[in-house]
């Protein structure tokens, strides 16, 4: 696991507001280090985690408004980290990246739950374009909703 933020300024133009953090898991330091770039020229505050674990982790210590995860973990699956969230009252924007991002996998994205999907290779301007919406759509949810602490998940089977 590891953190890194930007200095924050007055106003963030990017719908991430201070203090809160865009959490990046995949098991491809390429593509964290590309997606990490993108977000903090955009001046987002980041975390990273290789595993589903390590994302649970994070989420118990950070506050997180979208999460950019890899379609497969070394340790689960996208919606494995989907399914941990949802019982939080407003949980945060997962977004989904794959190579074979397809109108099945966006359908199945957004059926359960998920915000978008982002296809690899990455695009910056559309990395950017989706977290800021993600973020202001989280934001939206939040005002609205009390926000729940998220607890890691216990031995398996268990809550």
């Amino acid at each position: 696991m590891r953190h890194s933020s930007r200095a924050e300024r007055d106003e963030p133009n990017n719908g991430i507001q201070p203090g809160e953090a865009v959490l990046l898991v995949s098991p491809f330091e390429e593509d964290r280090a590309f997606l990490m770039t993108v977000l903090e020229s955009a001046r987002c505050r980041t975390c990273q985690a290789r595993t589903c674990r390590e994302a649970f982790a994070l989420l118990n210590t950070e506050r997180v408004a979208v999460i950019i995860c890899e379609r497969s973990l070394p340790d689960g699956e996208w919606k494995d980290l989907l399914d941990k969230l949802a019982p939080l009252s407003v949980p945060p924007c997962l977004i989904v990246t794959s190579r074979a991002a397809d109108e099945w996998l966006w359908a199945e994205v957004l059926n359960l739950g998920g915000y978008d999907v982002l296809a690899k290779p990455f695009d910056a301007e559309e990395v950017s374009r989706v977290v800021t919406l993600a973020s202001r759509s989280w934001e939206r949810v939040r005002t609205l909703s009390p926000v729940k602490p998220f607890t890691a998940p216990g031995p398996a089977g268990q809550p």
